[in-house]
Formats: structure tokens, sequence, C-alpha cells
């Protein structure tokens, strides 16, 4: 298990991915060089790690689809390994249900996506069928939980101050480029950044300030979560009037257990996925859903024997990153970048 100390400077960091260290240490009651020093540890050991996200008003401009893959008998360990190194396949995992694996694929727009899923998808080895799922509104891709361990008072220090000043644009190649070279570490300097790209570490600042202050971006951090007590998770999809889905949508978003919740087309209209501190956990979540929420009827639930891949990261069995495949949302539009640098396409393995 990770210990408190360990789940306090996650817990800062989900706040404030790129926060200094000297705003991490005075929070948390320690000097900068040991905040840094226990963060390159809990990454050394690949139990923690730092990326980037796409940002609430960007995240609502993509084509999101929730895939449900049957795979041949003894093929779903391969699918699932050939699927997680996909730089548009944000999340890859196996069910326990009438299928095999669940994944979460992203696209600029619904024809790159539709082209994906009905010529390219079909063809690769070891899939007998697909059914998908179309989200129509995205509340959230499992960007916003964070383990609560600090107090309201830390949290409130640590927040990032929001910004009212940036101009909205779409994003063009260069920030395309930019998010694909974070995400493979979203604490990367801004010198860093400036070697692989070609641009000032000034220009990189100010791009990044701006993605991030319009909702084009976000950063993430994330653990292994079973060494912080959360052991398994679940799938469950809910059936309510078209009418409740935003509200509801956005109450499930302040649950803890809530992952990922999106509104989906089709008869089971909203998808949500938790994180369960027990197998034991998923009754009394369905109770407390079901009091809640009495107008959502619960139509299925499945839970996820093992997660392959998170938001860009391969994990093992524990839920440690193992290697990491950088994040490319847009490789399936008509309209993506170039070739990447190699610094940018090569998967990265453990110190």
């Amino acid at each position: 298990m990770l210990r408190e100390n360990d789940l306090e400077l996650i817990d800062a960091l989900q706040l404030n991915p790129r926060a200094s260290w000297a705003e991490i240490g005075a929070v948390l009651g320690m000097d900068a060089v040991t905040a840094a020093r226990r963060w390159k540890r809990l990454v050394d050991d690949r139990l923690a790690w730092c990326t980037v996200a796409l940002g609430r008003r960007q995240l609502h401009t993509m084509s999101v689809a929730f895939l449900e893959l049957t795979c041949e008998a003894g093929a779903a360990g391969q699918v699932a390994a050939a699927l997680a190194q996909e730089p548009h396949m944000i999340t890859v995992q196996h069910i326990a249900g009438s299928y095999d694996l669940w994944t979460i694929a992203i696209a600029p727009d619904l024809a790159g996506l539709s082209e994906y899923l009905l010529s390219q998808l079909p063809r690769q080895p070891g899939i007998t069928r697909v059914r998908t799922h179309i989200a129509t509104r995205a509340f959230d891709l499992s960007m916003r939980w964070r383990l609560r361990v600090l107090n309201a008072h830390q949290a409130g220090q640590l927040r990032p101050a929001p910004s009212t000043h940036a101009v909205t644009r779409p994003m063009d190649e260069i920030d395309r480029r930019l998010f694909v070279a974070l995400s493979t570490d979203g604490r990367r300097s801004f010198a860093e950044l400036e070697a692989e790209l070609g641009l000032s570490a000034r220009t990189v600042q100010r791009r990044i300030n701006r993605l991030v202050a319009v909702g084009d971006i976000t950063f993430r951090c994330d653990l292994a979560r079973r060494l912080a007590g959360w052991h398994d998770s679940a799938v469950l999809w809910l059936a309510m009037p078209d009418d409740y889905l935003e509200s509801t949508g956005e109450q499930l978003l302040r649950w803890p257990e809530t992952r990922t919740c999106a509104a989906v087309a089709g008869p089971n209209n909203l998808l949500l996925t938790v994180g369960l501190h027990s197998v034991a956990d998923l009754h009394e979540l369905v109770t407390r859903l079901r009091h809640d929420f009495p107008h959502a009827t619960i139509v299925d639930r499945q839970m996820v024997l093992r997660q392959v891949k998170l938001y860009g990261r391969v994990l093992d069995r524990v839920g440690r990153w193992v290697s990491t495949t950088p994040l490319d949302l847009w490789a399936l539009g008509a309209d993506a970048p170039g070739e990447l640098p190699m610094a940018g396409r090569a998967a990265l393995s453990p110190p």
C-alpha cells in the first residue's frame, strides 16, 4: 500500500498537476527539494504519473465512442495489448460479462471515428464482434477524480485560479503536437518541450496557459489505484428520460466513486464507470443510485477484471505503469497533423 504522505502528494498533484514544488511543499509542510524527491521516487517505482488530457471545451467538440468487443477464444489478451498501442485509444480493460473488452476511442470528428470503426477495427485479428456506443455528451472521462486526502483548506490553496482573459480559437497543429508531447509526462518542463518542438520556452508556456484557460486541455495525475485502496471498478448502463441526463451527469460528477460519466446515443443513454474499494461495494452504490435518481433504471452492470490502459499508460496487473503510448487524439481525423518526431512516437519504458 502507498504511504499516507505519498497519498497526500498525489492528491496535491491531482488538484494542480503542474504546480511548482515550492507550492506543493508549502501546502504539505515540506521543502521543495523533498517534494520533488518524493515524486521522483513514485515515478521511478511506476506508482504515479502525470499526463495531459482534453479540457471540457475541447472534449465537447470531439467524437467519443465506448466500444464493447467480443474476441476469439484466448485472444482477448493479444487484442487488448494491440489496442493499447493505438494513439487514439485512451482506455482498454477486460470485462466480466457478455463481451471481453471495453475501450474508449476518441477522434476529432464522427467521420474519422466512423472510418476507424467500419474499416480498420474489424480487420484487427482476434475480434469477432464490436458494439459501439457514441457519446452525445461526455461529462467527464476520469479527469476530475482525486483521492480527497487533503482537507478543504489545503485543497483551496492548490486549486489554480481561473483565467478569464484568454483568446478562444481552434487548436492548431502546434497545439496538437504540444498535447502529444505532454501526454508522455504532464510535468515536462518548458525547456524540454522547447527542444522537442522547436519553439521557444516562452512560446510553449504561453500556449499551455492559453489552452488551459479556455478549456482545451487540462492535466491529470493518476496512480496505481489498488495500492491506494481502490481495488475494483465497474461499468454501469442507465436509462432515463433525456430531460434528466444533464442534471444527473453533473450530480454524479460529485460522487467520489465516479470515473467516467457520459450521455450516450441509444436506449441505455447514460454510461457510468466507478471505482470501488471492493466488489461488495457495488451493491451499496447501486442502492444509492436508485435512491438518489428514481427516474433512472440501471439496465446493466459489469465488473472490470483488469485495466490494461489508462489515458496513455499501459498498466500491469497491480496498476503500475509499464510503458507510455503517446496520445494523438487527432490521428483519425482528416486534418490530422503529419508524422510526429521520433521523440513523440517512441513508447517509453519504465526507468
